[in-house]
């Protein structure tokens, strides 16, 4: 009689309607979201490019996500790999785990066997564009890109280079400068970009391949030299660094930073996450961190950010290939 009863009042519900309202559970969990921290991945070490943008988000995130701060989580080694499947694996798909994403990581996947894609996340939106740009000692022989390049020549193997790890997007630009230069260099990998700058400042490199902010404020402090930037315009901080086209060098690689959350996060999450970071990006206080570190805002919404990085996948998979660089293609 009772189970008689009990299936009654279920129909009944449902009848009545009763279990519409958990259709609507994920737009009232999209209002009160976020209702706790949320935890950024940055597959890189403290203090490189990746961090400090991410830490100039984290401190305007909670003026725009009801008080919920942004966390960071740094896991910087072997060009970002660890960080990534640590990412992958341990991650859930409720709007409170995010990562950093930028070139580096895509070119990861086609310069080396890894158990990731570049697309298979879900894009969140972009919030900074950058460009490397090759670093030397403010005491330097090299005045000049036009001076490296013919020291290089000269000397092949013997001018080190440091990046930001082996096979990542400061390495891939390097090896690009030796392609379409007709040089070699040593390449030397530290565990990111702040290691990487540390590195040339204490004399274990003779170079550093960085993107901004890594390098800015030794650049400013008079520590540092940037030869050349690898935009296809001139570092708007810097006006003076010519780019590569203008320096005889005819390539150029477009850079940016986005925020990337695990795939099957629902829309309406994705949709509330896109809308504090665009937010954050438009901050004044967020603004001027990133002038002050070279580095442009430039938000993307998660659409049009996925698009960028699938175009750039196909894009550095064809350079890849063509060039003959890396593991993965051979």
């Amino acid at each position: 009689m009772k189970k008689i009863m009990m299936i009654a009042f279920i129909c009944a519900m449902v009848a009545g309607g009763a279990f519409a309202a958990g259709a609507a559970a994920p737009q009232a969990s999209a209002d009160s979201f976020p209702s706790k921290p949320v935890t950024a991945m940055v597959a890189w070490a403290p203090g490189g490019g990746g961090d400090l943008v991410f830490r100039a988000l984290a401190e305007a995130f909670p003026k725009y996500s009801g008080g919920q701060p942004l966390i960071i989580v740094n896991k910087g080694e072997a060009a970002g790999v660890p960080g990534i499947m640590d990412f992958k694996q341990n991650s859930k798909p409720d709007g409170y785990d995010v990562m950093h994403w930028n070139p580096a990581h895509v070119i990861k996947t086609h310069m080396d066997p890894v158990p990731f894609t570049a697309t298979e996340f879900t894009a969140v939106c972009q919030v900074v564009a950058t460009n490397n740009y090759l670093l030397v000692p403010a005491g330097s022989k090299w005045q000049t890109i036009q001076d490296f390049m013919a020291d290089a020549k000269a000397n092949p193997g013997q001018i080190s280079m440091g990046n930001a790890g082996a096979g990542g997007g400061n390495h891939f630009s390097a090896l690009l400068l030796e392609v379409h230069g007709g040089i070699q260099l040593k390449h030397i990998p530290f565990a990111g970009g702040g290691p990487a700058i540390t590195g040339t400042l204490t004399g274990d490199c003779m170079s550093v391949m960085a993107n901004p902010p890594e390098g800015a404020p030794n650049i400013d402090a008079g520590q540092l030299r940037a030869l050349v930037t690898y935009g296809n315009k001139r570092n708007p901080a810097y006006p003076n660094v010519p780019t590569l086209i203008e320096s005889g060098l005819n390539f150029f690689v477009d850079g940016w930073r986005g925020v990337v959350a695990p795939a099957g996060l629902p829309e309406p999450i994705r949709q509330k996450l896109e809308s504090i970071f665009k937010k954050c990006v438009e901050d004044p206080q967020f603004v001027q961190r990133m002038q002050a570190m070279a580095t442009l805002p430039a938000f993307l919404d998660g659409k049009t950010y996925g698009a960028q990085v699938a175009a750039d996948d196909k894009m550095y998979e064809g350079l890849v290939k063509s060039s003959k660089l890396g593991n993965r293609y051979k």
